[in-house]
């Protein structure tokens, strides 16, 4: 009795992680564990990505990695090139701080406040020289960084992705041709309806999507499932499990110590 299991926008809360993987998930009989995106950012970003990267390594076939927008920001930045999405953020110092130390970040900023006295050169020194740190020690991240594929799509006719795909009505089949990264990685709003599989992603908080502050839930909108716990405020993450023998979806979260399940209707 297996499942695939989904978490998204996991944001440096490597500790949520590796409670839901030791708790919930078992490996050794088959579970699936797709993760849709968006690791860094928030909490600590380099430990949650060294945690993903070792559990891949371990299961490679059972633990599938997605480019989430927040993982191309921040490839953009270390490559030093134009990122490939449609809107550039500048790069957080907390998630460079994670990779090389509270010690060796202090260190760089008084080495750059000695040499700069301009708020932007003083900026892009440090920039550099994390830049720099962060390649050199961590090569062997940012390529598997580089390989991370934009969706998967299993044998139960879904469709795992960061934040959604082009659906065009008549056309439905061709949702590939019609997504690109911006599609894939920041699709906005999140879609709605009937689809020819499920569709199931993160990248915008679910509270938003019923509008509605307090819920941090998984919600559905027909066959579009949304998993993004907007975890900075809700201090957990959202597990989906679906089962493959039953076909059925069911969502976890804990509470007070405790793993509840609970059953996930769509809202249209």
């Amino acid at each position: 009795m297996s499942y695939i299991y989904a978490i998204s926008d996991i944001h440096g809360r490597y500790d949520l992680l590796e409670e839901m993987v030791r708790e919930r998930l078992h490996f050794e009989i088959g579970d699936v564990l797709v993760l849709l995106g968006d690791y860094v950012d928030g909490g600590d970003s380099y430990t949650t990505l060294e945690k993903i990267y070792q559990l891949q390594k371990l299961y490679p076939q059972q633990v599938i990695v997605l480019m989430g927008n927040h993982e191309e920001w921040l490839l953009s930045f270390l490559r030093n090139r134009p990122s490939r999405l449609s809107v550039q953020i500048q790069q957080n110092f907390q998630t460079l701080e994670s990779f090389i130390g509270e010690e060796e970040f202090t260190r760089i900023y008084q080495h750059s406040a000695q040499h700069y006295q301009e708020r932007y050169s003083l900026l892009e020194d440090m920039y550099q020289q994390c830049r720099k740190q962060i390649c050199q020690k961590y090569g062997y991240l940012i390529e598997w960084l580089e390989k991370l594929p934009y969706y998967y799509e299993s044998a139960y006719q879904q469709i795992f992705v960061h934040a959604g795909i082009e659906v065009v009505l008549g056309f439905e089949e061709a949702w590939k041709d019609l997504s690109d990264e911006n599609i894939f990685c920041m699709k906005y709003p999140p879609e709605k309806g009937s689809f020819y599989k499920t569709v199931i992603a993160g990248h915008v908080g679910t509270h938003q999507i019923v509008n509605d502050p307090t819920f941090h839930r998984i919600c559905r909108l027909g066959d579009f499932i949304y998993l993004d716990s907007s975890v900075a405020q809700s201090q957990h993450l959202n597990l989906l499990a679906f089962h493959c023998q039953t076909y059925q979806y069911q969502g976890w979260i804990k509470e007070k110590g405790q793993w509840i399940s609970y059953d996930i209707p769509s809202l249209l």
